[in-house]
């Protein structure tokens, strides 16, 4: 339902359980630190243990999202879903069918981060231009699933010192990434799953960022889905390395 369906205790703050359920590791929103954080926690040698997340930019689409969270589902994996405000907005059947894509990731139990309104890069934008991006897909966001995001991630991973102190006065989380398909620059699906699988054996586990826009990513995802899962972390074997799929709220817990 959109938020002005909803009665107002239910958008009451404090009635959300856990509003920030991690601990701030980067209040100051400096991009530096959000690039080392998106590497994950320390890997000791005597573990086996390599965690990996999911994040998916730029959708909500009725045409490949759906498609993304059913395989997520296939395997119970939680992701996090960084937004295009516009999508969202309007009352075309386009906008409602997105809206309606978003409520289903978080029934779902997937997070929803900002992603601003339309993808511009924010460092070339005035600073009334970077701040509408921002609000603007944030109420998009709100008005959609009915709580305010706290997780943000700039178009190109890009912010300057105004951005910073723009996410720093939201208390909003600036969240990279350290594995990518590239999937956005190329439609080559074997050397994306090649690629992105040397990146997640030689860093060790790490944020994937993938687009749920694009028809190319689903084969991708299929074959890195079924590959984690047969390299999974087995307890059993406790300093042989294998991968745990985690949802960004237990990555960035394990990361602190």
């Amino acid at each position: 339902r959109l938020a002005q369906d909803l009665p107002p205790e239910a958008l009451d703050p404090s009635n959300i359980p856990d509003k920030v359920p991690w601990p701030r590791l980067n209040p100051e929103a400096s991009s530096r630190k959000a690039w080392l954080l998106a590497e994950g926690p320390y890997r000791d040698q005597r573990d086996g243990k390599r965690l990996v997340t999911f994040t998916f930019d730029d959708g909500p689409v009725p045409e490949t999202t759906p498609t993304v969270l059913r395989m997520l589902a296939a395997y119970n994996i939680k992701a996090t879903f960084f937004v295009i405000g516009q999508y969202l907005e309007g009352e075309s059947s386009r906008a409602q069918r997105s809206r309606e894509v978003l409520r289903d990731a978080v029934r779902q139990g997937h997070l929803v981060g900002n992603h601003t309104l339309d993808h511009r890069l924010l460092t070339t934008r005035t600073h009334a231009e970077a701040q509408a991006q921002i609000d603007r897909s944030a109420f998009a966001i709100e008005q959609t699933i009915g709580a305010k995001p706290i997780l943000f991630r700039p178009p190109y991973g890009q912010v300057d010192d105004y951005t910073m102190g723009l996410l720093r006065e939201r208390k909003q989380e600036l969240v990279l990434w350290s594995l990518e398909a590239n999937d956005m620059q190329t439609s080559d699906i074997p050397w994306m799953i090649e690629t992105l699988k040397a990146q997640i054996e030689y860093r060790g586990g790490g944020s994937i960022l993938l687009h749920d826009v694009r028809g190319t990513t689903i084969p991708v995802l299929r074959e890195i889905l079924l590959w984690l899962h047969e390299h999974k972390f087995d307890p059993r074997k406790p300093r042989q390395v294998g991968y745990e799929v985690v949802d960004m709220t237990t990555y960035i817990k394990e990361t602190a």
